[in-house]
Parts: structure tokens; sequence; C-alpha cells
């Protein structure tokens, strides 16, 4: 029972939430705090200067990284994904990189990191390792660094090397692979018609390389694959996708992340904890939530089912493992944002 408990009180390690606005509301920043929560994910709505946003960061540093060390992520692949723009580099979409050299993709990606630690930023979800169709159509398009998987591949390698070697924790998305699809699952489900072979022989070939580079943390992508070895549950909700092939054939030891669990790809099916019950069962060790009200409300279910036994201890125990691991390694207490001048890496 006492280690139920223990474990009862970290299990807020395995969110990471969101907030509207340029500060957290009182009770949200008391919520983060109370439970331990892992980190947040902040967006365009949270930004307005690069000052206010190191302040922002060290504030929520300061408050909720007390017993544990807070992530503080954002998307900042580039291109139309890119939440901080003004006082920050533009940087182009990963297609244009694509058709460069990998160094320098890899001296952007270490600009990138210097410009996100210098205002507190720690885990940055990118970059996305998905291959493009030819028309670059869809959700991912010229997100993606190209079609060649090699190509995509080595340049996964060079964006996750500058962004870890100057500090940031990437983020490879959206595992098994999501660029063969009109379909976005931010707003349906997308159902992917590769079969196994060609899942394995193309769209896998960058995430094996981003686990050989040494990529901390991958994203699960909310999609179903319907010609692979689980042809019903979306990659984010699959024991078969996660424990099996990430975990125990492509050999990862790293964290790994859900999408953003309130997509309608999950919600028109399933509720914001019912996903999180499942992707934590599956081998998801942290659950992206982007709604105050959704993510209150699934934590709270969530820890019931902890504590109940439904969720067994060793699930998170694995996961806490894997998350303290990562936090040790990139978040130094002394150096919660960087020590450079904001204008001399911005």
């Amino acid at each position: 029972m006492k280690v139920q408990t223990e474990l009862a009180s970290s299990f807020g390690q395995l969110f990471i939430m969101a907030f509207d606005g340029l500060q957290p509301q009182p009770e949200v920043l008391e919520f983060l705090i109370a439970f331990n929560i892992g980190g947040v994910i902040l967006f365009a709505d949270n930004y307005s200067d690069p000052e206010q946003l190191r302040d922002l960061t060290s504030l929520l540093q300061k408050r909720c990284g007390t017993r544990f060390p807070f992530f503080i992520a954002t998307d900042h692949e580039g291109g139309r994904v890119q939440r901080f723009r003004c006082g920050f580099t533009a940087v182009p979409p990963m297609a244009k990189c694509g058709m460069g050299a990998t160094s320098e993709t890899e001296e952007l990606h270490r600009k990138i990191a210097r410009e996100l630690r210098a205002v507190g930023i720690n885990l940055n979800f990118a970059p996305v390792a998905d291959l493009s169709s030819v028309e670059q159509a869809g959700a991912i398009g010229d997100r993606s660094f190209g079609t060649d998987p090699v190509m995509v591949a080595e340049h996964v390698r060079a964006a996750i090397a500058g962004l870890q070697r100057e500090g940031v924790v990437a983020c490879a998305k959206h595992f098994p692979g999501h660029g063969f699809t009109v379909q976005d699952s931010h707003h349906e489900l997308p159902y992917i018609g590769r079969n196994q072979e060609d899942l394995w022989n193309l769209d896998l070939v960058p995430f094996r390389a981003a686990i050989d580079v040494g990529v901390e943390a991958i994203m699960t992508a909310h999609a179903v694959y319907p010609y692979s070895k689980d042809p019903d549950s979306p990659a984010s909700l699959s024991s078969v996708w996660i424990r099996t092939i990430l975990r125990q054939q492509m050999g990862f030891p790293g964290i790994v992340i859900t999408d953003a669990i309130e997509m309608k790809g999950l919600m028109t099916r399933w509720s914001p904890e019912t996903c999180g019950y499942r992707a934590l069962l599956a081998g998801s060790d942290v659950l992206l939530y982007y709604r105050e009200a959704d993510q209150f409300q699934a934590f709270d279910e969530l820890r019931r089912a902890l504590i109940s036994g439904e969720i067994p201890l060793s699930v998170v125990e694995q996961s806490l493992d894997r998350i303290r691991k990562v936090k040790a390694r990139y978040i130094k207490r002394k150096h919660w944002a960087s020590k450079r001048p904001i204008q001399s890496a911005i």
C-alpha cells in the first residue's frame, strides 16, 4: 500500500498538459504543483516575446520543478509548425532542408536548440520522421524532409544530433509513419494502407535512424494501419506497435509520448480518460493533453484507476524510471534556462 501511495504521488510525471494565455491561472498552477505534473506544452497563445517566455518558463520551473525537474515543451518544427515567431529565427519547412546537406540541417537545429534553451524550453516535439507522399498532401506534406527513406533518415539523424547536443530533448514523430494519408488526425482517424513490409522497409527507416542516434523521445501517431499486425487500434493505443515493435524489435529505450489525446481522430470514438488509460497500458510513458477541462478530468480518473489497481504499478514504475533518466540528463536545476543572454541566441 505504501508503494502504491508513493507512486500515486508521482503519477503526474506521466502527463504533459497545457494552459490558456500568457500565464497559468492560479488554480491551474496549483494543480500542476500539487500533483507533480511532469510538464507543459506551450503554444502561440502562451507567447508574446522572448523576455515574457523566459519569465514564464522560469516561474514554471521554480514553482513546478521542486520535486522533479519540469518538462517545458513546444512544437518548433519550422515552416507552418513553429509556435514562437516574433523574435525567433524563421525556420523553413523541413522539405526545404531535405534538399540541402545534412550538415546544414544539423547546424540549423543547433540554432533552434540554442534559441529554445535561451528561453527555458527543454523539449521540442521535432523532428518529423514521417515520409511525405509525392504530392506532399495531407497533414504532413512539407513538414517531412522528403519521400526517400534513406535521405529522410539522414536528415532526421542530423536534426536530433543538433537539438540534443545543445541540450534540448528531441522527439521524433509520428511513429510508425503518418505521411501516406491525406487524412489529418486533428480532424478524423486516419487509416494508412501500408502493409507490414512497406512500413518496415520504408516508413520505419527514419525511426530506426532516430533510435540509432540516441533520440530521447518518440511520439506515436493517432492512425490505424489495417494491413499491419494490429489492424484495429491506432498506433498510439496499440501494445503491438509500442511494446512489441518499438520496444522489443527496434530496441527503443527512451520515452514514448502520445500525440495530443484530444485530437478528433481519437475523440470521435473514445473519451480523453479512456484514451489515456489505453495508451498507458499499451506502453506509452507520457500522455499529452492540451485542453484544460479534459486534462483535469482525465488525470483524476486515471489516478483513481492507479489507486484502485486497474493500472498496474509496474507500468507506472517503468515509465517513471525512463522519465527521470531523461530529465536528469537534460534539465539541470542550476540551468533551467540558458545563461546566454536572449539576444545573443535569438
